[in-house]
């Protein structure tokens, strides 16, 4: 029985070690909860609907390594806004205003270690 438990143990362990390496480990959703992550590549997307008022990304990023790139896209591709998140701590602040139309949040990481926590206002 204890071997079994260690052996799980060492499994459990080989497996995050493979998930930090390839892909990184995060911790939460970005667009709803603060979100905790350890070398995070790779990219995410987003939609909202504007009800009138323009749609507004703003919140904080606590970056202890690698880079985070906040886009917002508006229906037709184009990109309205852009903040990058690199070492240190940083306050975000993506604004637009215009028709009613779904906007689009891109996030990319590129071995990103640190705490990103956004709210979406529209």
């Amino acid at each position: 029985m204890r071997t079994l438990t260690v052996l799980l143990l060492l499994l459990a362990a080989a497996l995050l070690v493979v998930a930090y390496n390839y892909g990184g480990i995060k911790l939460g959703i970005v667009t709803v909860t603060p979100t905790q992550m350890w070398n995070v590549t790779g990219e995410g997307s987003y939609s909202y609907l504007n009800i009138g008022n323009g749609v507004t990304v703003q919140g904080t990023c606590q970056a202890s390594s690698g880079v985070a790139v906040l886009r917002l896209y508006s229906n037709d591709g184009l990109q309205i806004a852009g903040q990058q998140c690199s070492k240190g701590d940083w306050s975000i602040q993506l604004a637009t205003k215009g028709a009613l139309l779904p906007y689009r949040l891109s996030t990319e990481y590129r071995h990103f270690s640190g705490n990103i926590d956004i709210n979406v206002v529209r």
